[in-house]
């Protein structure tokens, strides 16, 4: 790997704060080799795509809000601990008199792929909606917020709650970062593509792909070098919406479930950079990767990085977070950069 353009930073992070707007559920997964229809129990964790972010940049030195709502119940309040464990401030989540929602995960191995399950109707994050809290008061201290098209995909409640926040955000200058995350089990491309088209004029920072490009957003073009035509849909997207200042997506060369080679592409500016590639030969677990990769953008770019650098980061954060069993990526800014620097192998003694 070629690190000469690469300087150490002082361990010193922006003095912001990252708000974060999702569910959190259950988690329930397989042991490795095992298929969910053989399995007789389940090991426990918790996950969701924004609290996962804010887990990974509080791991920065960023400070994180989580707002969100779970249920009233054991369960419920155990999530709190686990958000608070990470020093996630979680004075505006609130308990609700709803289930919690579980996701199910079947770990892949070698040539099977992992599968989810979901089973997240009627949650307490589901039946948020307009009134439940006061947004200025939830987003007064925010200077990013974040959300994903999976919160847009769970109810129509909460999309018109989210057009509010967004609202606010725009009015008080709050950046706002949004991983366009489309599941195909939540929603169709149809109703994703008409949600998409009323936030993105609210966004600072997306992470979209070729896919979302030509799938939700209709774009098109000849090209057939990917890189090529991810540059293409960036420009068209960035003179579309001239707020978009980032663009960012990730591309995995997959040879199997255990070994990817991974990169991010990252626009700013007119201009694509690609990453290094990563070689991972020994996925732990791949759930989360794609938020501990825009928790490395969002990091890089409210600490004034270099383009070069927030895609470095990015993927190292990334890449890392694929050694580490659950949701979220634990691993601390001076783990991100040693791996940027100096490669893998070398014990931290």
């Amino acid at each position: 790997m070629n690190n000469t353009w690469l300087n150490y930073t002082k361990l010193e992070v922006a003095n912001m704060k990252v708000a974060g707007f999702g569910e959190i559920m259950l988690r329930l997964s397989t042991d490795v080799g095992k298929m969910i229809l053989q399995s007789d129990s389940f090991n426990v964790n918790y996950g969701g795509g924004e609290a996962n972010v804010l887990i990974s940049l509080s791991h920065f030195g960023i400070d994180t809000k989580m707002i969100t709502s779970v249920s009233n119940d054991d369960i419920g309040k155990s999530i709190l601990r686990y958000l608070r464990s990470y020093d996630i401030d979680t004075n505006f989540v609130t308990l609700g008199n709803h289930r919690t929602g579980i996701y199910y995960l079947q770990v892949g191995s070698g040539i099977r792929s992992s599968k989810v399950i979901y089973d997240r109707d009627n949650s307490a994050f589901c039946n948020m909606k307009v009134g439940d809290f006061d947004i200025a008061k939830a987003l007064e201290d925010v200077d990013v917020f974040h959300f994903s098209g999976i919160t847009l995909a769970l109810s129509n409640d909460l999309r018109e709650l989210l057009m509010q926040m967004l609202e606010y955000c725009k009015e008080h200058n709050i950046m706002v970062s949004y991983d366009s995350n489309y599941r195909a089990k939540l929603w169709s491309l149809e109703e994703a593509r008409e949600a998409t088209l009323k936030v993105l004029p609210y966004v600072d920072i997306l992470s979209a792909g070729i896919l979302d490009a030509e799938n939700i957003l209709l774009m098109n073009c000849e090209l057939e070098d990917k890189h090529e035509k991810l540059k293409y849909y960036y420009d068209e997207i960035s003179k579309t919406y001239p707020n978009i200042k980032h663009i960012f997506s990730s591309h995995r060369d997959i040879e199997s479930s255990s070994v990817n080679k991974l990169q991010c592409n990252y626009y700013t500016n007119g201009i694509l950079y690609l990453s290094n590639k990563i070689n991972i030969d020994s996925i732990v677990d791949r759930v989360g990767g794609g938020d501990a990769l825009s928790a490395g953008i969002i990091y890089s770019i409210i600490n004034n990085k270099d383009p070069k650098y927030v895609c470095e980061f990015a993927t190292c954060a990334s890449a890392l977070k694929h050694s580490i069993l659950g949701d979220a990526n634990l691993v601390e800014l001076s783990d991100v950069e040693k791996l940027m620097y100096e490669g893998v192998g070398k014990i931290a003694r």
